[in-house]
Order: structure tokens, then C-alpha cells, then sequence
């Protein structure tokens, strides 16, 4: 979603409401524009962020799977969206427009999770022989027995971790393009850098890319367990680096090519947070996290930043 335009006179309005989503009732913050003379309304990308922020809510109550986790199980047995529908015996195209973000209904969102193990999946694929061709059904039978493993549990994504599943794959690619841009860059910096991309991001679609979870530390927000993380990144070292005065710092630097995997709004963040930021050192960047609503509310106790602060945050 394109950055708010907002004409003279009008302004943003954050203000806390309920909703019902089947049933369920959720607190959410409905984001809109008012006008200088206080009539107010929405437009279809703001709705759709406070659409998504009933249904992330609903969601993690009931267990439901997220789009890319549903993407996830289907790509892992090699099936198409529609032929995954078939064997499963739901509607046409159904789990297609599960992955595209409709929320399934509970029944369904338990078949999903259920066929993670692939003996659950093998009984429905014989439920559903007839329906299929006895070629499909040899390609389909051949696929799974090359398949060693269940798919391993899901972490449940929450408010905390912008409603993603943690990607490395994911955090070493902004990193990548992070670096790519600005240069090998200290842990502080990127610290920071990540945690801007990740909250712009949610401020603009209601979900973060990369699944990581920051907590307020004392100088500004971090992710959590930074060291294992960054250690555990292909493609990216940490070297330490002293300056003349004696001091040392610990650099971030890629020894891959960027290779793009994020889509158009994800990379067009990262290009934002890098143009807001590349003149500023680790120090400044640290004091500018430090002003941020989230950071201040959770510092005393060191907690996780909630990623729906990031409709407070200062930049946009």
C-alpha cells in the first residue's frame, strides 16, 4: 500500500473499537481520515488493514493457519492449489483462496493442520481416488513416498511477531538487500533497521515480513535473541571491528549476491527504511528507536514490542 495522502485539513485517526468476527469478539484499531471538520471515513486500503487486524486476532485464538503456512504444506507434497481442494474435498479453488487470505472455517483450518502428517493426507488421497485419474494418482503416490519426514509443528505466529512465522530465509534476505545498499553495517544499526522495516510494514498491511520478535532493550528495540539469530543466517558473518581508539564493534557483512525473494511491497519497505536512515550512525538510529510509543511502554521490563504499536510509530 502506497504511503497516505492526505489533503489539507485532514488527518489520521487511531481509535480503539470492537468488532464481531463470527461470533468472536476482538479489539482492534480501526485506522481512517478525518477531516477538519471531524466527518471521518476509510478508504479500501485502510480497510483492508483493519480487516486484517479482526481476522490475525481470530486466527491465533482457534489455531488457524496463516496464508503462508497453508502455502507451506501444499509446496511440501508438490501439489497445485486446486488439486490440494480436490483431495481434500473442499470447494473449488477453496484452498487457493485460503492462501490468498480468507480465513478458513474452523473444520477446514483442522484438515489443514491435520495433513502436516503425511499418513493423515495418504487417507484422504485414497478417499478421493476415484475422483482423480489413475495417473494423477501414481504422480501423487510417487511424491509422497520420496517424502521422508512430517511436516515439523508450526509455531503459532502472534501480535508479537507481526503475525509471521519466523523466516530466516526471509531475515537474511532483507538483510542482504539491507547491505547491499548501505554497506556492511554494525549489529546495533541493523538491529534497528530490521526492526523499522518489519513495523512499517505492519503499519501498512497489518503483518510483518520477517517473523521476528523485538523486545525494548536498553538501547531500543532488539530482536529477540539477535546473537543465535544473526549466527544462524546463510550467507551472513559477524566480524568484529575495532577503531584506532581501541574501541570495537561487531559488523554485519553478506558473502552471497542479493538474491530477491520479497515481493513488491516488502522490497519497496526496505528501500524506504534504508532512505530514511542511511545517513545515520548506530547512536543515532538507537535514539530515534528510542522515541518510538512501543519502546517506551515496554522498556522498564525489557518486554516484547507488540507489532500493533507500529500504527504509533513516527515514520511511516
Amino acid at each position: 500500500m502506497e504511503s497516505i495522502k492526505l489533503l489539507q485539513g485532514e488527518s489520521i485517526f487511531f481509535e480503539e473499537r470492537e468488532a464481531v468476527f463470527r461470533k468472536d469478539r476482538f479489539t482492534y484499531i480501526p485506522i481512517g481520515l478525518k477531516s477538519k471538520s471531524g466527518e471521518m471515513w476509510t478508504t479500501t486500503e485502510l480497510d483492508e488493514i483493519n480487516i486484517s487486524q479482526i481476522y490475525n486476532q481470530y486466527r491465533v485464538k482457534h489455531g488457524i493457519l496463516f496464508p503462508d503456512e497453508i502455502i507451506q504444506i501444499r509446496k511440501h507434497y508438490g501439489l497445485s492449489a486446486a488439486k490440494m481442494s480436490q483431495i481434500l474435498g473442499f470447494g473449488i479453488n477453496q484452498y487457493r483462496m485460503y492462501e490468498d487470505g480468507e480465513v478458513p472455517s474452523i473444520s477446514n483450518a483442522r484438515t489443514i493442520l491435520a495433513i502436516r502428517e503425511k499418513s493423515v493426507l495418504s487417507s484422504f488421497i485414497e478417499a478421493s481416488k476415484s475422483e482423480i485419474t489413475n495417473a494423477e494418482y501414481s504422480r501423487i503416490i510417487k511424491r509422497l513416498d520420496s517424502i521422508q519426514e512430517d511436516i515439523k509443528p508450526i509455531y503459532q505466529p502472534t501480535v508479537f511477531s507481526g503475525y509471521k512465522t519466523l523466516s530466516l530465509t526471509k531475515v537474511a534476505n532483507v538483510i542482504q538487500l539491507i547491505i547491499s545498499i548501505l554497506g556492511s553495517t554494525f549489529v546495533t544499526k541493523m538491529s534497528k533497521l530490521l526492526f523499522y522495516v518489519d513495523f512499517i510494514h505492519y503499519k501498512k498491511h497489518a503483518y510483518g515480513i520477517t517473523g521476528i520478535a523485538y523486545r525494548a532493550l536498553q538501547f531500543g528495540p532488539v530482536p529477540n535473541n539477535w546473537g543465535k539469530l544473526y549466527n544462524s543466517l546463510y550467507g551472513i558473518e559477524m566480524s568484529e571491528f575495532i577503531y584506532p581508539n581501541g574501541h570495537s564493534g561487531i559488523k554485519i557483512e553478506s558473502t552471497m549476491p542479493v538474491e530477491n525473494s520479497l515481493s513488491e511491497s516488502k522490497y519497496e519497505t526496505v528501500l524506504k527504511v534504508c532512505s530514511y536512515f542511511k545517513d545515520m550512525n548506530a547512536g543515532e538510529i538507537s535514539e530515534i528507536s528510542q522515541l518510538e510509543k512501543g519502546w517506551i511502554n515496554n522498556k522498564d521490563n525489557q518486554n516484547f514490542i507488540s507489532y500493533q504499536d507500529a500504527f504509533l510509530l513516527n515514520y511511516d
